[in-house]
């Protein structure tokens, strides 16, 4: 970019020969305008503001201090000045320091001199600049952010973001742009997506917005995609190549509805992150445009406990086989049943704590498992389907593995799955005897290995936990005693009501009552 100067003397000669003398693109210049009198040249400062005015000192109606003195005076002035003189009178140059002057430059001019001048003059206009972009960008990011998250101050809204030409244009959709399978910084990803835009770095056309790691939000007006005819996806899809080239990773683009005004962006901004929940159920090489997907919907839930159950119990016995097809079972409902993005992650994370909990209950250390701390970096770091399917699975087998080696040594995976067993059927006939031929045991061996493995006698730890399910139901629902009693697991209600008091020491009753006050 050059920057405007402008050339005021009343000789004709003097200006013509500064145009011919100096390289003034190489000095970052170009010469806008000429005048021969400082009246003239106020009135051309004031409408133009060029960024340099080189002027002569002495000259007819309005001399150059007088010119400059001025200049000064006008609102919002903007403009650097150099003086060219035949005088050196040093009174001059005491007003010129005074006035802000760059330079004091006696003639015959030389070349070298004021071309050293001129590169000075341009560097310092371009920091300033450059500070001037940088706290605009600032503002408008803020009252961009406050537009989409908040109710925004329309005046300070109106004000920043203007200068971007923004508020002037009709048409806009909300776009998130995210890397996939690795850290990427997002001053890394603005400029890839900036490339594709093809942004002027001298405008504010294009708002960006942080979202998160490896995440980037981007407004998008009409005249961006003038180029593809206006359509949206074309434009998404070229910034997604486009930018998966350039950072080396799989990357994902969600876009959200088309509003046509300045006040509706924060509309199409919330309809952008829904369409980021449908990432794994779309085709991984095209952009999610939101209202225009496979699913109408996608459901936040959770897979059946049975599956979960089933996978734990293939972990602790280490059947790598069946943890493969289970994990393949988890993926194929993940789409079937339309998991949202964040239910996606919800289950597997459940597998992944309970996991972890198992180790730490073996006395095992689950810092030993190399995989674990990629699959935790996964909650922060997107991935693509496949990539996590692959991640988690060698977590599985690789703790599968660990366990082996802890059971091995402890001899308790049985115990485990009895008091697990327990957990989730206390509310049937449980006996000693009955239990131990469910699990293939002698009922005397599996009592002292019950007692010595969790510090309770097999009957007092079924005991425990009918009790702890009654105090929820009495504390949750509005059943009768007799009604509690039955749904944990007692055939006869005064039975239910001795041992409760035992354990509780109070009647279910009581129990209840104090609770409800």
């Amino acid at each position: 970019m050059a920057f405007k100067v402008f050339l005021v003397d009343d000789d004709r000669y003097v200006r013509k020969g500064l145009i011919n003398l100096i390289d003034w693109e190489a000095c970052g210049f170009e010469v806008c305008a000429e005048a021969d009198n400082g009246e003239d040249a106020l009135l051309y400062i004031r409408d133009c503001q060029p960024e340099l005015v080189i002027t002569d000192i002495k000259m007819p109606v309005l001399d150059g201090l007088e010119l400059i003195k001025h200049t000064l005076e006008l609102k919002n002035a903007t403009s650097n000045f150099v003086i060219i003189t035949g005088y050196s009178d040093f009174k001059y140059a005491q007003k010129a320091v005074k006035y802000g002057v760059h330079d004091f430059i006696l003639k015959p001019v030389d070349k070298d001199e004021i071309e050293k001048t001129l590169k000075k003059v341009a560097e310092e206009q371009t920091k300033k600049l450059q500070v001037k972009r940088n706290r605009e960008k600032a503002l408008a990011a803020a009252a961009f952010n406050e537009l989409i998250t908040a109710e925004p101050n329309k005046e300070r809204f109106s004000e920043h973001l203007m200068n971007m030409d923004v508020t002037r244009t009709k048409g806009f959709v909300y776009v998130i742009i995210e890397a996939n399978n690795d850290f990427v910084h997002t001053t890394n990803m603005r400029d890839a997506v900036s490339h594709v835009i093809k942004e002027d770095k001298s405008d504010f056309t294009v708002l960006f917005r942080e979202h998160g790691s490896n995440q980037l939000g981007l407004l998008v007006s009409m005249k961006d995609v003038s180029a593809y005819k206006k359509r949206i996806c074309h434009f998404s899809n070229d910034v997604k190549q486009h930018a998966a080239r350039q950072l080396k990773t799989d990357v994902a683009v969600y876009i959200g509805k088309m509003v046509q005004d300045v006040s509706e962006i924060k509309a199409s901004y919330q309809t952008a992150v829904k369409a980021l929940q449908f990432k794994y159920l779309e085709e991984p090489d095209v952009s999610i445009v939101f209202g225009d997907t496979k699913n109408e919907t996608v459901h936040y839930t959770e897979l059946d406990q049975a599956l979960y159950q089933t996978l734990l119990e293939q972990i602790e016995e280490n059947r790598t086989a069946d943890i493969q097809e289970t994990v393949e079972t988890m993926f194929e409902q993940f789409q079937t049943k339309a998991f949202a993005k964040d239910a996606v992650k919800t289950s597997i994370n459940r597998v992944i704590h309970e996991v972890v909990r198992t180790v730490q209950s073996m006395d095992g250390d689950e810092k030993k498992l190399e995989s674990l701390q990629k699959v935790l970096d996964w909650d922060h770091i997107p991935c693509s389907l496949h990539v996590t399917k692959e991640m988690f699975l060698a977590f599985l087998l690789e703790a599968a593995a660990l366990l082996s080696q802890l059971n091995q040594e402890s001899g308790t995976v049985t115990m485990r799955r009895i008091k697990r067993y327990v957990d989730t059927h206390y509310q049937e006939d449980l006996t000693l005897k009955k239990i131990a031929n469910t699990f293939f045991l002698n009922p005397v061996y599996m009592g002292q290995l019950f007692k010595k493995t969790y510090g309770l006698y097999f009957k007092d730890y079924v005991l425990q936990v009918r009790i702890n399910e009654a105090k929820k139901k009495l504390r949750q629902t509005d059943l009768r005693i007799f009604q509690v009693a039955e749904s944990v697991g007692f055939s006869n209600a005064d039975y239910f009501v001795t041992k409760f008091e035992k354990v509780a020491g109070m009647t279910p009753t009581q129990y209840r009552k104090n609770r409800s006050s």
